[in-house]
């Protein structure tokens, strides 16, 4: 049976020494002359793929005369029927990564820096961290990838990765919105952005108790319009929740059940 075409993102692979690595896809080269990152034990890695490993068969080569194991891992493309307003990746990684954000194959520049990629290394003394790259407002499409662009020197490597939608609140018709509510800890730099335009930059800092608090800010007056976004540019501190007065009306309730 002809499986369902697939959306590949990485492969696992299992590996000693520097192997060099070739990609294809249904006869097509994606990949070529990729040297993996030196293991002096054999030892298990996730490699991230080129944007746009999409078919029926992938296939890898290697002149590698170790043991050399791998597996591809992909979606089904009818995951990616519908247009989207991608906000950001979620990514967990252990050491140092630099990373670029696709969409439908087009390069992004992540967190709005004017760079195509952004280097993430663990906080404090963690061994893995999780952080969010985002995307550049107003990013509509329908497969949205992420790359950590690996070398041999590099051992960093992506552990788990997940694109986040904008929540349908935040676009759900012409709106003004006021003020800015935002839940947080540590340092935190970010902008806020409607219909693609920024309207406002502002930093929170709450590194004296180590704590979650939530601040408010105001907006600028007439912030009116459909679609409004907010990335974090810069700062170690960590975003749990990002409100403005009209969205948090539109939070949809909790589900609660009434007994009979």
């Amino acid at each position: 049976m002809i499986k369902e075409r697939q959306v590949f993102q990485d492969l696992i692979v299992e590996y000693s020494g520097t192997p060099t690595i070739n990609v294809t896809i249904d006869g097509t080269s994606k990949l070529s002359s990729l040297a993996l990152p030196t293991q002096s034990v054999r030892k298990t890695r996730i490699v991230s793929l080129p944007s746009g490993v999409i078919g029926y068969v992938p296939q890898l080569t290697t002149a590698h005369n170790d043991i050399f194991r791998y597996q591809f891992r992909g979606v089904p493309e009818g995951q990616f029927q519908n247009q989207s307003i991608y906000h950001y990746w979620e990514i967990t990684f252990e050491g140092t990564v630099s990373v670029g954000l696709f969409m439908d194959e087009i390069e992004k520049t992540p967190n709005d820096s004017g760079s195509t990629t952004v280097e993430l290394s663990p906080r404090e003394s963690r061994t893995q961290d999780t952080r969010r790259v985002y995307y550049p407002a107003l990013t509509f499409g329908y497969v949205p990838h992420i790359r950590h662009f690996v070398s041999s020197t590099n051992s960093g490597q992506i552990i788990n990765s997940r694109p986040v939608q904008l929540p349908p609140r935040f676009y759900k018709g012409l709106k003004e919105h006021s003020e800015i509510r935002l839940t947080h800890e540590g340092i935190v730099i970010l902008s806020v952005y409607l219909d693609g335009e920024e309207v406002g930059s502002y930093q929170f800092d709450e590194t004296a108790t180590g704590d979650f608090v939530t601040r408010k800010s105001y907006l600028p007056a007439g912030t009116n319009g459909q679609v409004l976004q907010w990335i974090q540019k810069s700062g170690d501190g960590e975003v749990a929740i990002f409100e403005t007065d009209v969205t948090l009306l539109e939070k949809e309730p909790p589900n609660l059940t009434i007994p009979e």
